[in-house]
């Protein structure tokens, strides 16, 4: 095998595309440059239609290694003038858009990033890090565009802080799969409302619960958008218990400066004593915070109080939880302590949405797991200046989105008398024909790194026509013409 005969073979390159030459820099930052021409003729890349070749245009791409060297492509891309749609360029086999990489680079650069920093990436690749940023761009970006509309049965919305100065993303989750479905700037209304206004009646009236915190600006936007809202939100457990662990250290704190400071030297340092969950407290803890209780008789009825509440989620009858709740509340108000009276006159006005935990038991703690997640993306980068790049690195880790470039082959799929019909080959553009009326059932839509098939309806015998295009490995330009059979593929008759 010849040198360039090897290059086309690791390339997967076919005719019309040939390797023609190489240059190989074996110095220290070695580098192996392929020059590819195209050698068929001009076809649109919209319509499949013949078109003249109106000019060439020299591009490069960074390739995968070859062994220790940087490898690159270099073509002179035709552009064909189309009678239709004016001057456009062919698409080239190995690469999409005007990204300055291929399809398969971009892969290993989208892999290494889900596991690395952007800084990481760059340096291990010997890339410059606008170059990597702009492969997670692009990743993200068409994640979004193949994102398909599903209904979600319960999601969760919470508060972010990304800088100081009250700077938040508002983030919508999927409370069953974990992912974010939406991020917005700032925690207001209009932030809340942009959100439900995304989605359709139809998934709207799908959504059986919502988690969030007492924010009234989210509590407010959801009474407004969601169907039937007011039994469908629930104020979060978790946002609930810490009202009263603030309270307590609030309470912890207060006692401290009434109180003498050789008095208040016992309980200087106890502030996680109070606020830790007595199940997880070895023995000797435990009866250092009974001593404590007994010591500081008003920090630990407050203590009290706040662990008393933890029952109210084991409740199944509303009946008997809203029973246990009064009773809880008439404690709390009457316990002469500011901070816990606050918090239970808090719950009391918000209880309707609180009991509705009883009916979905649904919780943001998956939204609360999605923070640690995007705090430790924040501190992997070591902060983000620019919020836009902070928002596209949260999808990119947490939405579960089909990042990836498409490779390999798709089929396009023919319906002809009720009986299936398939033919397999490279990224389909177009489909025309003579005889055959050709209705198009759902656009290109990628999922996990292949196009899914277009659908066409037709009669047997009828003659079509398609062009082939794009994508990696796959031959650009070429024209297949076949007849539509009720065999379960179709045979192709020629190929121009």
């Amino acid at each position: 095998m010849q040198d360039l005969d090897f290059l086309a073979t690791v390339l997967g390159l076919t005719a019309p595309w040939r390797v023609v030459h190489a240059d190989v820099d074996l110095g220290k930052k070695g580098s192996i440059e392929a020059v590819v021409v195209y050698e068929g003729s001009g076809t649109c890349p919209k319509c499949g239609e013949p078109a003249s070749v109106y000019d060439h245009r020299e591009r490069r791409w960074r390739h995968l290694d070859l062994f220790q060297y940087a490898f690159y492509l270099n073509a002179q891309v035709p552009r064909v003038n189309c009678n239709q749609h004016g001057v456009l360029q062919m698409p080239v086999p190995w690469a999409t858009g005007k990204a300055g990489f291929t399809a398969l680079f971009e892969r290993i650069v989208i892999a290494l990033l889900s596991e690395m920093s952007i800084a990481g990436v760059a340096r291990n690749l010997r890339l410059s890090w606008d170059e990597v940023d702009g492969i997670m761009s692009r990743a993200v970006e068409r994640g979004l565009e193949r994102r398909k509309e599903q209904n979600y049965r319960f999601i969760g919305i919470d508060e972010k802080a990304i800088k100081k100065r009250h700077r938040y993303f508002t983030i919508v989750s999927d409370l069953e799969s974990g992912k974010v479905i939406w991020i917005g700037y700032g925690r207001k209304r209009e932030t809340i409302d942009a959100f439900w206004k995304t989605l359709t009646d139809k998934q709207r009236e799908a959504i059986e619960g919502v988690a969030m915190d007492m924010w009234e600006p989210y509590f407010d936007s959801t009474m407004t958008y969601l169907p039937d809202a007011a039994k469908k939100i629930v104020f979060d457990k978790y946002h609930l218990v810490t009202y009263l662990t603030t309270a307590v250290d609030l309470t912890r704190r207060r006692n401290i400066r009434e109180l003498g400071k050789d008095e208040a030297a016992d309980l200087k340092g106890t502030k996680y004593t109070w606020l830790r969950n007595p199940k997880n407290m070895k023995l000797k803890e435990r009866r250092n915070l009974t001593t404590l209780s007994k010591q500081f008789r008003t920090i630990g009825r407050a203590w009290a109080i706040k662990e008393s509440f933890g029952h109210f989620w084991q409740y199944r009858r509303e009946s008997i939880a809203r029973s246990y709740f009064n009773s809880w509340y008439n404690w709390a108000v009457r316990s002469r302590i500011p901070a816990i009276a606050d918090a239970a006159r808090t719950f009391k006005r918000h209880f309707e949405n609180i009991i509705t935990y009883l009916s979905l038991r649904i919780t943001n703690a998956s939204a609360e797991s999605l923070n640690a997640k995007i705090q430790w993306i924040k501190y992997q980068a070591r902060g983000f200046r620019n919020e836009g790049r902070f928002k596209r690195a949260i999808l990119f880790h947490c939405a579960g989105l089909d990042l990836y470039p498409a490779e390999g082959s798709v089929v396009a799929e023919f319906s002809c008398d009720g009986v299936p019909i398939a033919v397999t080959g490279s990224v389909i553009h177009e489909v025309k024909a003579n005889k055959m009326v050709l209705t198009e059932s759902e656009k290109f839509a990628q999922s996990k790194g292949k196009q899914k098939p277009e659908k066409f309806e037709g009669q047997p015998a009828d003659v079509f026509e398609t062009s082939l295009g794009g994508g990696p490995n796959v031959q650009s330009g070429l024209m297949l013409k076949g007849e539509l059979t009720n065999e379960e593929k179709i045979e192709v008759n020629s190929i121009v």
